[in-house]
């Protein structure tokens, strides 16, 4: 080996002893996997249908109460006045005579200490894994209400050989009671309250208790219901109810039951239903349960996998470090419950079947329609996606809220590969606009046509047979379908060759703003002031323009023809009022052409109302006036200071900005206008009236300047890891 080699070897063996001693003496980073949020989640069971915590809220009250902006609302004359007037009912008034008593008494004060210190924490709420059961039997309950109507129609007979027919859903929810024994139970529930003095929750867990032993001593039914019952190291206070206390034999049974005895079995089960309510203190929490048992309280903390653990939970995890105001949760188990299945849609074609047997449809149009419905079945398969569990936490940053909201599946309606370009055609700063991409539109609309066209094939064969006899009817009836069908068959065919094709960006989006003022709107509305008016406008991102220009132009033929045919065909006191559509003022502006339509002047509305449309290369638009269609098809970008929104060409399937500010400032207008105008019912001298409406309308303004705290809410929402993701944030600021 070299000189020159022995050194690099040298040196390399240096750096490499330094990088050891380097990495052992620096802190090591914590590892995803050991973080744990500072909440109840840490006690949740992995197999929670749901779960939800509301965190550090007196923190929140408290960020509000010492903020810069209450402080300005307290100083006002108004609210001191209020405060005192308050003050003054509650110290002196008959009506709260009762409450100033109990408060004296140190056990209330506790009391009320206590549920104040519930609630300034965290708060949660679990449901555990059995209420998935329960919605299932929740779901056979709500189809058996039909079950005995299809039956019914089916032979109605049945009708006939009934006492009673209002007793037919009665029976046929009891039979589904019946064939779901295992179903049938109170699932888990419970709330739970941080507390900081365990003790005192203790001492008030007493009272109520002592309480309880008093109405058992008095209601015999009571009697050994309200006791004690260890759960891990505590003992929790419980109510035990069970369906033995409902009186049951007094049901007219036989007038239900087809067969003697048929419900025998189920009378059983429903004595035997329990319902415990529990109370107690455990792991730092004030716990109120409902279920069959306690168990819903034991599983809090107990053996077995965290809801932490589960995999949806990772994004919350990695966000453990952060001040978490809210967290919300539901299972996939309980998603796939809630969701239409096909099983669902198997059940609805047998449904079909039953009906059209029963309405005695002809065998052979019976058997195409079914053939159809299957199809259409097929069809609606298809389009069926798994569903999944979903996670939402928001929390506190030094510029107000932020959160995530996490919805697992499969999304093929949208479109998460590209930029939001429509953002750039909002106006910059509008009140509100959300903007989206889907995929697919065109598929879907396909679908729905052709479906339409299927069913019409086989209503109209039953409305001539229905006609057959009225030869009158049935022959206009012809005659306006021969009119109307080449109309649509027209309509259908713009739509799905020139429409859609020349909209397959597939961007859309919705605009609302209020930057337009008028001192009269209205000769009926004479103003002294301009005053703000709302701006509604729809977009589209739009892929080839002259398409989108010739199928306008074949939807205004359509309708001229539409408009003639209604001329030559309907009677004189029915013709329509004109068969031509006016022509729009065409204006070109920089970003593209503007398609103005004014209204009738003798609406007498402010000239700059028009409908409008705007056309460029890339933006398709109507609006209410040329000024918002211009402001909207010029390319701006979106005023926005970091946050979601921040990045214009980050991927994204939708987009939402909410500008608060704006919206109060077009409210406010308005409100300060009407409170300028109104006329006092007693005037008072010496101008006291001007003095006190004035008075008035600075205390307005200044609740309005204190609701502008609220900067501006924007989102973001993309497909990634196999989750539709929204990121949001609310800007607040104490000015």
């Amino acid at each position: 080996m070299s000189h020159h080699e022995q050194t690099a070897s040298a040196r390399k063996s240096l750096l490499l002893i330094a990088a050891l001693l380097l990495a052992f003496a620096l802190p090591l980073p914590a590892r995803t996997e050991d973080k744990k949020v500072d909440s109840s989640l840490d006690l949740i069971p992995a197999d929670a249908a749901f779960y939800g915590a509301m965190l550090r809220n007196r923190e929140q009250v408290d960020a509000i109460a010492n903020s810069k902006v209450w402080a300005r609302l307290t100083k006002l004359p108004y609210y001191q006045m209020g405060l005192s007037l308050l003050k003054q009912q509650y110290e002196h008034s008959g009506d709260f005579a009762a409450i100033r008593q109990s408060m004296r008494q140190p056990e209330n004060r506790d009391l009320l200490n206590l549920l104040s210190d519930a609630v300034s924490t965290e708060v949660f709420c679990y449901g555990g894994g059995n209420w998935v059961d329960f919605l299932a039997l929740l779901q056979e309950l709500n189809a058996a209400r039909y079950s005995e109507l299809v039956q019914m129609l089916k032979n109605p007979q049945l009708i006939k050989g009934r006492k009673d027919t209002q007793n037919a859903t009665v029976r046929e929810i009891l039979r589904a009671l019946a064939n779901n024994p295992d179903k049938l139970k109170f699932p888990d529930l419970v709330l739970g309250f941080k507390i900081k003095d365990t003790n005192k929750a203790e001492v008030q867990i007493k009272r109520l208790e002592s309480f309880g032993e008093a109405l058992a001593a008095s209601q015999p039914m009571m009697q050994d219901r309200i006791k004690r019952v260890k759960v891990g190291d505590s003992r929790f206070l419980t109510l035990n109810l069970d369906g033995s206390m409902v009186p049951w034999d007094q049901i007219e049974w036989q007038d239900l039951e087809e067969k003697p005895g048929e419900f025998e079995g189920l009378r059983k089960n429903l004595k035997k239903l329990k319902l415990t309510l529990s109370l107690g203190v455990r792991h730092g929490f004030l716990l109120l349960a409902l279920g069959p048992t306690t168990a819903g309280v034991a599983h809090l903390g107990g053996d077995g996998p965290r809801l932490a653990s589960r995999p949806e939970l990772k994004p919350l995890v990695r966000a453990a470090g952060r001040r978490l105001t809210g967290i919300s949760y539901s299972s996939k188990a309980l998603a796939v419950q809630m969701a239409t299945t096909a099983e669902d849609i198997d059940n609805w074609t047998a449904v079909a079947k039953q009906f059209l047997e029963a309405a005695e449809v002809p065998e052979q149009r019976r058997k195409a329609i079914l053939k159809d419905v299957s199809a259409l079945a097929s069809d609606l398969k298809k389009t069926l996606t798994p569903p999944g569990a979903s996670l939402s936490f928001s929390y506190l940053t030094p510029r107000g809220y932020e959160g995530y909201d996490y919805q697992y599946g499969e999304f093929p309606d949208r479109d998460s590969t590209q930029s939001l370009t429509l953002l750039n055609h909002v106006g910059g700063n509008p009140i509100f606009a959300v903007v989206g991409r889907s995929k697919g539109t065109l598929g879907r609309y396909q679908t729905l046509a052709k479906w339409i066209k299927i069913i019409y094939g086989h209503v109209e064969p039953v409305v001539l047979e229905k006609l057959g006899e009225d030869g009158e009817t049935k022959q206009k009836y012809q005659e306006v379908a021969k009119l109307v069908l080449p109309l649509l068959k027209q309509l259908d065919n713009i739509t799905a060759t020139m429409l859609l094709p020349s909209l397959a960006d597939e961007q859309s989006g919705f605009v609302f703003d209020a930057q337009w003022k008028s001192k009269q709107w209205h000769p009926g509305l004479p103003f002294d002031k301009e005053l703000p008016m709302p701006e509604l406008a729809f977009l589209v991102g739009v892929s080839d323009r002259a398409l989108l220009e010739k199928a306008m132009k074949a939807y205004a033929k359509l309708i001229e023809d539409a408009l003639t045919t209604a001329k030559e065909n309907l009677p004189p006191d029915a013709q329509p009022p004109f068969t031509k559509l006016p022509q729009p003022q065409v204006k070109t502006v920089p970003s593209g052409k503007l398609y103005l339509w004014r209204l009738p002047q003798e609406w007498q509305l402010d000239r700059r109302v028009a409908l409008t449309a705007g056309l460029s290369e890339k933006v398709g638009l109507i609006a209410l006036s040329a000024e918002h269609a211009e402001r909207l098809l010029a390319s701006k970008p979106l005023k926005v200071e970091g946050g979601p929104l921040a990045d214009r060409k980050r991927p994204l399937t939708g987009a939402c900005y909410f500008n608060w500010p704006g919206l109060v400032d077009a409210i406010s207008s308005w409100l300060i206008f009407a409170l300028e105008q109104a006329p006092l019912e007693k005037p008072l001298p010496g101008g006291e009236d001007k003095k006190q409406r004035q008075e008035l309308i600075r205390h307005v303004r200044a609740v309005f300047d204190a609701m502008k705290a609220i900067r501006v809410s924007t989102s973001a929402t993309y497909i990634q890891d196999g989750a539709l993701i929204t990121h949001s944030e609310v800007v607040i600021r104490d000015e």
